[in-house]
C-alpha cells in the first residue's frame, strides 16, 4: 500500500446488524481518489438501480479526503453521499471540520450506511471497531445535544460525531448532517436518507496512522507554501479590503470592477468569512434578491444590506477557529445576544445563510438571522434550501395562491422576521403548512398548485445557491448541468478567473486556445475548473481555501501517495469522476430537462433595473459547449459510451 489512504471501506448492514470490511488496490484509488469519487464508484457497484432513496437499500456514506491526515493544508474536508432524494439523482455534500481525519484514524476511508434499524439507533466506530448502539434516549434531541450525550458517553470528548436532528428524523427533504454543532453537510436531502434508517448518529475516534508516502516531501511543500502564503498583499488589494463596503457602492453604481486576486480573497475569508463579502455580493447583483424577482441595491438597498455584513456578524464574534489543517481560520463562534438561544454560543453565519435569510427574502434582522441560523443547524436542515423555500411561500402568499387559512393564520410577508422565525419553526417541526415546505420548493409547489410552480425557484428539485446566475452564468451551467443541480462549489466564470491551479493542465490551456469566440473560451476555462473541482472535492481540500492561493495540488498527491503521475493522468482522474456522477444520473432515469433551470435564474424576462437590468442567460448554447468540451451527450446529459470506455468505468453501467 502507498501512502494517503488506508486501504478500506466499511459496510454497516443496519437492518442485519451486520458489518463488512472491504480492502482496496491503489488501482482504486488512483482511478477514483476519495472523497465523492470513492462514495460514486462504490454506490454505482453496490446499490441497485430505480430504487427509492429513503428505502432500506439505499446506500449513505461518509467519504474522507485522499490529502486528509497527510499534512496537506486545507485537508479537513469529508463528504456525505447517496441518492438524493430532493433530486433524485447522485446526491452529495460537503463539510468541514475536523471528523474527516477522525475516520481515518478509526481504520476506514469511507463507511457505508444500508438497511434500516427496527429502532433508532447511533454507531460508534473506533480503532476498526463498529458497534451498533441503541439511540432512544437520543432521538428527538438537537444535534448539539446528541453529540455532547454521545461525547459523554464515550468518555472521550476528542470523538467526532455527525448527527441528524429533528429535520433529518422526520425525513425533510432538505436535511442535511451536523458535525461539531454547525458544520452541517447540508445539500441533497441526505439527512433524511440517514433518518429513513433510524440513524441518528456516526461517531469516529481512534489511534491509527495515517500513513504518508513522502512525509520529508509534504514538510517541504509546506514549507514553499506557507512562506508564498503569508506574503503580504498588494496595496490596492488593502484598500480594497479596507473600505470593501464602499467598493462594492461603487462597483453598483459605475460598473467599474476593481482588479482582485486571489489574495484579496484570501485576506478577507481570514479577517470575516464568507460573511465579509454580503454587502457586495447584494449591491453587485450577485445574491439573489426576492425570491430572484428583486434587484440589488433598488430593492435590497445598501442601508438594508449593511445591517448584515460581515463587521456586524464579527461584532459579536467571541473566537475564530479553522477546520483541521487549515492555516486560514474563516470560522467562528459567537456569542448569541438574543432570541430562543441567547446566552450560548454558535458558530457565526455563512454568507448563504445571511443572504438566504437576507436579500432573498427581504429581511435585513441580523439578530432574527443569528437565532434562524442556530435553529437551522441544531435541527440540522440546510438553510440554503430553508431559505429559498420561505422565499416561495411569502411569494404564494403575496399572489393568493396561499392564504392565512392555509398558513395556520399566519400572514406571510417579505421580512416579517417573526412570521419567518415561526415559519422556520414549522417547517423543522413538519407542523401545518411547514409539512408542506418540509421537502422543498419543488414538492411544495406539486402540493399546493393553483400556479405555484411560477415562484419555485430550483434546479433538478434543488433550491439555487445564493449567487445569481445572470451575475455569473457559470453558475447557470452548474446549477443546470452538473450531476448534482443546483451547487455552486464547482465552479463559476469567477472561481475560473480565481483558480490559478488550473494552469497545471495544459489541457486546460489547451481547451481556451482552441475554443472559438469568447463565450466558447470562458466555458472551456470553466470546463477545466469543474473537472480540477472534482480532484479537490476527491482529496478533502476547501474549495475557497484553494481559490486564495495556488495550490501545488499535483506536488501534494504524489508526495502523500508516492505515486508519479503526471497533470494529464491527474485530469483524467477528474473527467473519469464528473461522467461517473453523471452517468450514475443516467443510470436513475433523469434527462437534461429534469434539471433545467427556472426562468428567473436566467433573466427571462430581464430585470429593468438594477445591477442586473437588461440580462439574461443564453443556457442552451453554453450548455451544448460544456457538454462537447466533456465528451457528454447532449441528448441525455452524460457521457458517451465512447467517453465511459475512455475513462475505464463502463463496466459500472453495462
Amino acid at each position: 500500500m502507498a501512502g494517503g489512504y488506508i486501504g478500506r471501506y466499511a459496510v454497516v448492514d443496519l437492518s442485519s446488524g451486520s458489518t463488512e470490511t472491504v480492502g482496496l488496490s491503489d488501482d482504486f484509488y488512483q482511478k477514483f481518489l476519495g472523497g465523492y469519487g470513492l462514495g460514486a464508484a462504490v454506490i454505482s457497484e453496490r446499490q441497485r438501480a430505480g430504487i427509492d432513496p429513503l428505502s432500506p437499500e439505499a446506500h449513505l456514506g461518509f467519504c474522507s479526503g485522499l490529502l486528509t491526515g497527510t499534512g496537506a493544508p486545507f485537508s479537513g474536508r469529508f463528504m456525505v453521499v447517496g441518492k438524493s432524494p430532493l433530486t433524485r439523482g447522485w446526491g452529495d455534500a460537503n463539510c468541514g471540520g475536523h471528523l474527516s481525519r477522525e475516520m481515518k484514524r478509526a481504520g476506514f476511508d469511507a463507511v457505508f450506511f444500508t438497511g434500516r434499524a427496527d429502532r433508532p439507533v447511533w454507531v460508534n466506530i473506533e480503532d476498526r471497531g463498529i458497534e451498533i448502539k441503541e439511540a432512544a434516549s437520543l432521538w428527538g434531541g438537537n444535534t448539539v445535544e446528541t453529540e455532547g450525550k454521545i461525547k459523554s458517553e464515550l468518555g472521550n470528548k476528542k470523538a467526532r460525531v455527525a448527527t441528524i436532528g429533528v429535520s433529518g428524523e422526520k425525513l425533510s427533504l432538505i436535511s442535511g448532517v451536523v458535525t461539531e454543532g454547525g458544520r452541517i453537510a447540508a445539500r441533497s436531502g441526505l439527512g433524511a436518507v440517514m433518518g429513513s434508517k433510524n440513524l441518528k448518529a456516526v461517531a469516529f475516534s481512534g489511534s491509527g496512522e495515517i500513513p504518508v508516502a513522502g512525509s520529508k516531501a509534504i514538510k517541504d511543500l509546506n514549507a514553499a507554501y506557507m512562506s508564498d502564503f503569508k506574503k503580504d498583499i498588494r496595496l490596492m488589494d488593502k484598500i480594497s479590503i479596507r473600505f470593501l463596503d464602499v467598493v462594492s457602492k461603487i462597483i453598483s453604481k459605475t460598473g467599474i470592477r476593481f482588479p482582485a486576486e486571489p489574495a484579496t480573497l484570501r485576506e478577507i475569508l481570514s479577517r470575516w468569512g464568507t460573511c465579509g463579502l454580503t454587502v457586495y455580493s447584494a449591491l453587485v447583483g450577485d445574491m439573489p434578491i426576492r425570491n430572484w424577482d428583486g434587484a440589488g441595491y433598488v430593492d435590497y438597498t445598501y442601508e438594508m444590506a449593511d445591517r448584515v455584513s460581515g463587521e456586524n456578524v464579527i461584532r459579536q464574534q467571541k473566537r475564530k477557529y479553522a477546520c483541521q489543517g487549515c492555516p486560514l481560520g474563516c470560522g467562528g463562534i459567537i456569542d448569541i445576544t438574543s432570541g430562543r438561544y441567547r446566552g450560548s454560543t454558535g458558530h457565526k453565519p455563512e454568507y448563504e445563510t445571511l443572504a438566504a435569510f437576507g436579500g432573498l427574502i427581504m429581511h435585513n434582522n441580523l439578530e432574527a438571522i443569528i437565532e434562524l441560523n442556530e435553529m437551522c443547524n441544531r435541527a440540522g436542515l440546510d438553510t440554503i434550501s430553508a431559505g429559498g423555500t420561505i422565499a416561495f411561500a411569502i411569494e404564494c402568499f403575496e399572489k393568493g395562491i396561499l392564504d392565512q387559512n392555509a398558513t395556520d393564520g399566519l400572514g406571510l410577508g417579505w421580512g416579517k422576521t417573526d412570521e419567518i422565525i415561526k415559519l422556520t419553526e414549522m417547517i423543522i417541526e413538519r407542523q401545518g403548512i411547514g409539512d408542506v415546505l418540509a421537502d422543498g420548493v419543488r414538492a411544495a409547489s406539486h402540493k399546493i398548485g393553483n400556479g405555484a410552480d411560477a415562484f419555485a425557484v430550483h434546479a433538478g428539485g434543488q433550491e439555487l445557491p445564493m449567487h445569481d446566475t445572470r451575475f455569473d452564468p457559470g453558475h447557470a451551467i452548474s446549477y443546470q448541468c452538473e450531476p448534482t443541480p443546483g451547487r455552486h462549489t464547482i465552479a463559476g466564470y469567477q472561481e475560473a478567473d480565481l483558480r490559478s491551479g488550473i494552469k497545471l493542465f495544459p489541457q486546460v490551456r489547451q481547451m481556451v486556445k482552441q475554443a472559438g469566440d469568447k463565450d466558447s473560451k470562458k466555458v472551456a476555462l470553466l470546463t477545466g475548473t469543474g473537472i480540477y473541482g472534482q480532484l479537490i472535492n476527491c482529496t478533502g481540500l476547501c474549495l475557497l481555501a484553494v481559490d486564495s492561493m495556488d495550490y501545488p495540488i499535483i506536488d501534494y498527491l504524489n508526495a502523500a501517495t508516492g505515486w508519479d503521475l503526471s497533470a494529464d493522468e491527474y485530469f483524467k482522474t477528474g473527467r473519469r469522476i464528473q461522467a461517473l456522477r453523471k452517468a450514475f444520473n443516467i443510470r436513475e432515469g433523469l434527462k437534461p430537462e429534469d434539471t433545467k433551470l427556472h426562468h428567473r435564474a436566467l433573466g427571462r424576462p430581464a430585470q429593468t433595473a438594477g445591477p442586473l437590468k437588461g440580462k439574461s442567460v443564453d443556457i442552451e448554447s453554453l450548455e451544448a459547449i460544456y457538454y462537447r468540451n466533456l465528451g457528454f451527450d447532449k441528448a441525455t446529459g452524460g457521457p458517451t459510451p465512447q467517453t465511459l470506455q475512455e475513462l475505464e468505468i463502463e463496466e459500472l453501467f453495462a
